[in-house]
C-alpha cells in the first residue's frame, strides 16, 4: 500500500510538470490570408491619411512642369519689330532709322496720303522728344519717268514731309531734304508692288 502511494505521487508530479511545460509554450499566431480585409493595403493607407490642404498639395507637386513652361516663355527683350518679316520691315521703315517710319506716296504724286498721317504724327512726336536729333529726308521714286523728272518729284516729296513736321513744331534746321529719284529702289523688281515700295521718303538720322 505504501508502494502504491509512492508511485501515485510520482505520477502526479510528472503530470504537473507536463501541464506546466505545455502551458508555457507559445501558441502559434495564425495570420490572415493575403489580401483579406484585415491586412492593410496601399489603398487603405492612402484613405487613412488626412486630406492635404491646397498649400501642402502645391508643395508636394513636381516642379518639372514649371521649368518646362519657363523655357517656353519668350524672352522679355523680344519685341514685335524683331519678329517682323523682311517685307513687313520694308513697308514699315523703308530705309528710315527706327523708330522713324517711312512715308509712302501714290504714283506721280507728292501729297501726303491720309493713311500716312498717323506715321508722320509718330515721327513728329519722336523728333520733339529728341531735340538733339537731325534727320535727312530722302525722297525716292519708282523707275517710271525720266531721271530729271524723278529727281524733282523726289525733292517735292521730301519737302512735303518737311512741311508737315515743321507744322507740328519740329525745327526746320533739323530737317535736311535730298532726292535720289529712281537711283535707290527698295525693291528692284519691275512690278506694281515693287514700285509702291519705291515711292517714299525715308527719315534717316544723321546726327
Amino acid at each position: 500500500m505504501r508502494s502504491f502511494g509512492k508511485w501515485f505521487l510520482m505520477w502526479l508530479l510528472v503530470l504537473a510538470l507536463g501541464v506546466a511545460f505545455w502551458g508555457c509554450a507559445k501558441k502559434p499566431v495564425s495570420l490572415p490570408p493575403e489580401g483579406s480585409a484585415t491586412q492593410p493595403t496601399a489603398q487603405a493607407e492612402t484613405e487613412s491619411r488626412a486630406p492635404e490642404t491646397g498649400q501642402e498639395a502645391s508643395l508636394r507637386a513636381p516642379k518639372q512642369g514649371l521649368l518646362k513652361e519657363e523655357v517656353l516663355t519668350p524672352s522679355s527683350k523680344s519685341t514685335k519689330e524683331e519678329r517682323l518679316s523682311q517685307e513687313q520691315k520694308q513697308l514699315l521703315y523703308g530705309r528710315s532709322t527706327p523708330p522713324l517710319k517711312a512715308i509712302f506716296f501714290d504714283f506721280d504724286d507728292y501729297t501726303i496720303r491720309p493713311d500716312m498721317r498717323s506715321r508722320l504724327e509718330e515721327n513728329a512726336r519722336y523728333l520733339l522728344a529728341h531735340p538733339q536729333v537731325t534727320v535727312e529726308l530722302q525722297g525716292n521714286c519708282d523707275e517710271r519717268g525720266s531721271t530729271e523728272y524723278n529727281l524733282a518729284l523726289g525733292e517735292k516729296r521730301a519737302l512735303s514731309v518737311k512741311k508737315y513736321l515743321v507744322n507740328r513744331g519740329v525745327s526746320a534746321q533739323r530737317l535736311i531734304t535730298v532726292s535720289f529719284g529712281e537711283e535707290r529702289p527698295l525693291d528692284p523688281r519691275h512690278t506694281e508692288e515693287a514700285w509702291a515700295k519705291n515711292r517714299r521718303v525715308d527719315l534717316v538720322i544723321i546726327k
